[in-house]
């Protein structure tokens, strides 16, 4: 969930995994993970999901 939110930002994955304290890798693992279960293609796939879903309010 956390992940989502931030994903919904302007913030880059390196300035996500900063804000996580993780690793840019880790963040990669995540986004392919939620993307492949998902079955979207980008994050913009991601955001839009989360944000149709109520998973984040904007």
């Amino acid at each position: 969930m956390e992940f989502l939110k931030y994903t919904c930002t302007e913030k880059t994955y390196n300035e996500i995994a900063a804000e996580m304290f993780v690793s840019p890798r880790t963040i990669d693992g995540y986004r392919n993970s939620l993307c492949e279960k998902l079955q979207l293609k980008s994050r913009t796939g991601l955001a839009l999901y989360a944000v149709k879903h109520g998973l984040v309010k904007i």
